[in-house]
């Protein structure tokens, strides 16, 4: 007997408001029955006139459970009225309604048929995990309603969605919420720290939690992890260490579906299952049995640098509404446990909702299959959350670079090639050029490995990264020949994935069974990847400068880091250095003969800091790569000048020998712009001078190409020619090199000492040369007094003073008093100002 869930009631209300509104959005918490009744129910609707029903499912395993429990339902096979379709698995006959397929499969089959005009409703489930394909998928569904198909009906169901931005963005389609079947659910706080409130591994804090719950709870349990490594690394813990009558069972996405079925098997009379998984399990599929959920609250998504152009794996917090996915999992059939390995105050941190994919991953394959529908710019369309601007830019360079976008950014013949094959479009790409070449299941057995995940894990810590061997070992098993496994392990069950898709991939592309030469997987990875061929930057380490400028490394010496040129595939998306995981050696030969139409002769002037001068030399480049170089002599005279003045301006104007008179025209040229009375006159400041180098030294500098050459420049000429003779004859006079004082003697002025310019200029002289004068000398329009570093006969400072007027006055009696006492053969008058000024000796009686 079929049981009655808490969907069913609000049936009526949906058909309704698909009927009348051709949109709705139903929102229902996990086990109230949305994914399985709703589409069964639609079945009979009069108004879909036997069209078919989409349905549509973020995961292979889900769609194959949804598909075979609605069967079980109907008791019929899969494949009569229900149906699904995964990668490389399709069971769908003539008489199907009800097609379960993944949403990368959807997004092709409405590129074939853009008007879908077998299906009367496409379903989104689960639409809250927003990933690529599903934002897509809405996007382009919504405008085939608004131009080709206005009776095709669209529903959109979630446990945890933002319903209203959902209907919102369908026009306000009507919104039915139902409360579902709800179980008390226990939550417990369980943050990962040691007693000293140390941080302890995440897989061992999950390892007590389940011994707790062993302890304490009945019913199967389900841990959730990041990735792959701490579930292996928790099945290692708990292997060896609990009851035989409990069970452990793995469960990720890349595991054969097969092995994953086995986590969906009921628990035997008096056994329990524990089922280790990342955020497979989260939704779509039910376990039956589980009364205990153990959250680590982490989970890996792939998050792409616009920056970097590579993708890196992130662990990161799980959202609020996840953590309530995962929640209830253990509620739906009676009440459960939840044990959160973070604290309560930890769960008021977490945000919301999940960052939907477009937002986070490589726009490149959405690009494309925007340009395929005809769309340029992702503002034509309707988003929740519009693509990342400088990431779609970035996706579209790309696709440019290799060929699938003109310059109108419209899709190419080899574009649509590309688009077809339903691989990423670098791979797509490398295939098509590979097959010109005869190379074409080569590629296609390369882009099937890239599509998994690394099926090679060696026994050491030395890690052999190189494609070719993996390559190898492919062509192995296919051929049934023995894989020698003495320093690593091979994962039979992606094998046969990779084996089935390299067939699918070659059939998609007409490419027939060839022999393969392994030596040229550089040259077709480099067609896929052409950023990431790197150059060893020296020797004497494993560090590579790769086309974008960016670094990379590999963590030790192997067969592939020996090499001067790699393509580097899978790498950890650092910033400015990035860790090599996968790679390939790339001849020098190949290289030039595969990219010779990029490589560019540019010629580059440099300074050598040893000879002090400008070199040049001439380069081969392919992006930021010097292929080749030699030095030249016939060197870029403006270049050459350019470089020189970035060197001058390095060591200051004030470290070149200027000519004295020249330094004392500039000098004082500073000293009147100072004063605020001479705004005409230009700033002649260092700071300043140098910033204008390029105008008034620039002009001079032909032919000149070390600092020592700077000697033969006419500085004069260059300096002067950024003062005219009005200006020259302003500092002149009112700035003079020297002032007559009375003895008639011509006593220069200083405008400048070891510490700089001065504010007021200095004049040394001495005390006789002085009688007679009752006030200080001024310059600069008569409103600067000079200092006056009055002298003794023998050259030594006596006073300072810029008042000579109060000297004479106040001060001289008793400086006189002095002098008589060292120098009684000099002349010191009473009376100063009445003195005959002289610079020469006399005696006192004369």
């Amino acid at each position: 007997m079929t049981r009655i869930l808490p969907i069913q009631q609000h049936i009526p209300d949906i058909l309704t408001a698909l009927e009348t509104s051709r949109r709705a959005v139903v929102q229902a918490p996990p086990g109230a029955g949305k994914t399985t009744r709703v589409p069964l129910a639609l079945l009979d609707a009069p108004w879909l006139t036997n069209k078919k029903i989409i349905l549509l499912e973020p995961r292979r395993l889900a769609a194959i459970s949804c598909a075979t429990h609605m069967a079980d339902l109907l008791k019929e096979k899969v494949g009569q009225t229900i149906g699904y379709q995964i990668r490389l698995d399709r069971k769908i006959g003539p008489n199907t309604r009800i097609e379960v397929i993944t949403e990368g499969i959807f997004t092709r089959k409405i590129q074939t048929d853009p008007s879908l005009e077998d299906v009367g409703v496409v379903i989104f489930d689960e639409f809250h995990e927003r990933n690529i394909h599903s934002d897509l998928g809405l996007a382009l569904c919504l405008e085939t309603v608004e131009v080709l198909r206005p009776d095709l009906c669209i529903l959109v169901m979630s446990a945890t969605m933002d319903a209203s931005a959902v209907s919102k963005l369908m026009n306000n389609a009507p919104i039915i919420i139902s409360k579902g079947k709800s179980f008390v659910v226990e939550t417990i706080y369980v943050p990962p720290q040691d007693r000293q409130k140390r941080v302890v591994p995440i897989e061992m804090v999950c390892a007590r939690a389940i011994k707790k719950a062993v302890s304490e709870t009945n019913g199967d349990m389900l841990v959730f992890l990041p990735g792959v490594k701490e579930i292996k690394t928790l099945y290692l813990l708990l292997e060896n260490d609990l009851d035989p009558s409990l069970h452990i069972f793995p469960l990720y996405g890349n595991l054969s579906l097969k092995d994953q079925s086995k986590a969906f098997l009921p628990s035997r009379k008096g056994e329990r299952k524990i089922v280790i998984a990342t955020s497979i399990a989260e939704t779509s599929i039910t376990i039956e049995g589980v009364k205990v959920v153990i959250d680590s609250g982490l989970m890996r998504v792939p998050c792409f640098s616009s920056q970097t152009g590579m993708t890196r794996l992130e662990t990161l917090r799980v959202s609020k509404a996840s953590a309530d996915q995962r929640r209830g999992r253990s509620g739906r059939t009676g009440p459960g446990k939840c044990y959160r390995i973070w604290s309560e105050y930890d769960q008021q941190l977490l945000k919301a909702h999940t960052k939907p994919e477009i937002l986070s991953v490589d726009l490149t394959p959405v690009v494309l299959e925007l340009a395929a529908w005809g769309v340029s710019d992702p503002g034509q369309l309707k988003w929740l959350d519009p693509p990342d601007k400088k990431s779609f830019e970035q996706a579209k360079n790309l696709l440019k670079t290799i060929g699938a976008l003109d310059e109108q950014d419209r899709i190419t013949f080899h574009g649509k090639k590309m688009v077809s094959a339903g691989l990423h479009p670098r791979l797509a790409h490398m295939v098509i050029k590979a097959d010109e070449k005869g190379h074409g299941l080569l590629a296609c057995r390369i882009a099937a490995f890239l599509n998994e995940r690394d099926f090679v894990r060696f026994n050491k810590k030395a890690v052999d990264p190189d494609i070719r061997l993996r390559i190898e070992i492919i062509e192995a098993f296919a051929t049934h020949k023995k894989i020698w496994q003495k320093e690593f392990q091979v994962n039979k069950g992606i094998l046969h994935r990779i084996i089935q898709t390299e067939e699918k991939i070659a059939k998609n592309f007409n490419i027939k069974p060839t022999k393969t030469d392994i030596e040229k997987t550089g040259s077709l990875l480099a067609q896929a990847y052409p950023d990431r061929i790197a150059k060893k930057k020296n020797n004497k380490n494993n560090t590579f400068l790769m086309a974008t400028g960016k670094g990379a490394f590999f963590t030790g010496i192997n067969s592939v880091s020996l090499n001067e040129y790699i393509v580097a595939v899978h790498l950890d998306g650092n910033l400015q250095n990035a860790k090599i995981f996968l790679a390939v050696p790339y001849s020098k030969k190949n290289f030039e003969q595969d990219f010779c139409d990029c490589f560019k002769i540019v010629q580059t002037c440099f300074w050598d800091k040893n000879a002090g001068r400008v070199h040049a030399k001439e380069e081969t480049i392919f992006e930021n790569l010097v292929i080749r170089q030699k030095s030249i002599s016939d060197i870029d005279p403006e270049m050459a000048c350019d470089i020189l003045i970035r060197e001058i301006r390095k060591k200051g104007l004030s470290s070149f020998p200027w000519p004295k008179r020249l330094k004392s025209l500039k000098e004082r040229a500073i000293f009147l712009k100072s004063t605020g009375r001479f705004s005409d006159l230009p700033n002649l400041s260092d700071k300043i001078l140098e910033q204008k180098l390029t105008i008034w030294l620039k002009p001079f500098l032909a032919g000149v190409f070390s600092l020592k050459q700077l000697g033969e420049v006419d500085f004069k000429a260059a300096f002067l020619s950024l003062l005219t003779w009005k200006h020259q004859q302003i500092i002149e006079k009112n700035a003079p090199t020297y002032i007559k004082v009375p003895s008639g003697s011509k006593k220069p002025l200083k405008y400048s000492n070891e510490q700089g310019l001065l504010e007021s200029p200095v004049l040394e002289v001495r005390l006789q040369e002085m009688f007679g004068l009752t006030s200080t000398p001024k310059i600069a329009g008569l409103s600067v007094p000079v200092t006056l570093h009055l002298l003794s006969p023998a050259g030594r400072p006596v006073q300072i003073t810029r008042d000579l007027a109060s000297f004479w006055k106040n001060t001289y009696k008793n400086v006189k008093k002095d002098l008589m006492g060292r120098y009684p053969k000099h002349f010191w008058p009473d009376d100063p100002l009445g003195a005959q000024p002289t610079n020469r000796v006399k005696s006192k009686n004369r």
